[in-house]
């Protein structure tokens, strides 16, 4: 990196580097202090049953009161004027066409602050040479428009996601409406089973977007714009994802002496994660993870985890046993 002018005095400058901080500290601070915050933090403290529609419910009360966060949005801007090198003490999102502030960040609730710009969409739409994914997120959302630009949204509908879910039943998502978003509209999307898509807008985009994350489907599932099939699942367990990933690192790093652990990790309700770290296992040690992989391929509670056990033994082990037999209408699948 080339540093320009200014840069290159404030990375030599070890006061103006401490200014800067403090003043991220200041803002800080003071944000977490506030009575919008602390009025959020209470809701969910007091709230004992926390489904997704009470969190929604109380993000709803954080959206209304739009005063306290253009105030806020109001010291951000003149903590960024005073000081060029100020960073906003929140964390920031990033897409193909959306930038955001995540303003408030618990494990069942998320509130962010974002935009969609009109030339990053077009240029989405434009450059767009096959189909396009309908994302379904498997978690109620609230979007509210502040600023709608005009925008014209598709609304989706696909079958309810079930706890042992399989590509076989995902089936396909339907077209359920095209309209116009006005300023100040609420867009509440249950992701279990509907989505939408901003088709068309007039101008930038500007909205609050809360995710509740409990009560979510196992899985987010991707449908393709043309065939309307379902073409991917991704889990939807902060937790799992890193459970998933720790697994893999152990396997990297060869650590046999992990495995106790990772058979815990078999328990897991999770079909998919399951299955990732019994390949992991096997991967680390294959003759001291078979017991394992028996029990997967005769008593897991999911069909694919089952004949995807059957397979690897019937591929790997068949000259040490017979293979375990596929139940009655069970077909031989291998979930990602």
């Amino acid at each position: 990196m080339i540093a320009g002018t200014a840069l290159a005095r404030w990375l030599a400058d070890g006061a103006a580097q401490d200014a800067s901080f403090a003043g991220l500290d200041a803002v800080a601070r003071r944000w977490s202090a506030h009575p919008l915050m602390a009025g959020l933090e209470r809701d969910l403290i007091d709230m004992r049953d926390r489904t997704p529609e009470r969190l929604i419910a109380a993000a709803r009360r954080f959206m209304d009161r739009g005063d306290d966060v253009e105030a806020l949005m109001a010291d951000l801007i003149a903590s960024c004027r005073t000081d060029p090198f100020f960073r906003p003490p929140f964390q920031p999102i990033s897409t193909e066409v959306q930038n955001s502030l995540l303003l408030y960040h618990h494990p069942d609730l998320s509130i962010s602050l974002g935009v969609t710009g009109l030339d990053a969409l077009a240029a989405k739409k434009s450059g767009r040479t096959g189909a396009a994914s309908i994302n379904f997120t498997g978690c109620l959302t609230l979007l509210r428009f502040i600023h709608a630009g005009g925008a014209i949204v598709s609304l989706w509908e696909a079958p309810p996601v079930p706890g042992t879910f399989t590509f076989a039943a995902a089936g396909a998502c339907r077209l359920v409406e095209r309209r116009r978003i006005a300023d100040g509209e609420e867009l509440l999307v249950d992701g279990r089973q509907q989505s939408f898509v901003i088709e068309h807008a007039e101008a930038d985009i500007l909205f609050f977007h809360a995710v509740a994350r409990t009560g979510c489907a196992p899985v987010a599932l991707e449908y393709d714009s043309d065939s309307l099939a379902c073409i991917g699942a991704t889990g939807t367990d902060e937790a799992g994802a890193r459970l998933q990933m720790m697994a893999s690192l152990l396997r990297a790093l060869d650590r046999q002496d992990a495995l106790p652990v990772l058979r815990e990790a078999l328990a897991s309700p999770h079909f998919f994660i399951r299955w990732h770290v019994m390949r992991e296992m096997l991967a680390l040690d294959a003759e001291g993870s078979l017991p394992s992989l028996r029990r997967l391929a005769e008593t897991d509670p999911h069909p694919d985890v089952r004949a995807a056990a059957r397979q690897t033994l019937d591929l790997f082990f068949a000259d040490e046993e017979a293979p375990v037999p596929a139940p009655a209408g069970e077909g031989q699948a291998c979930p990602a």
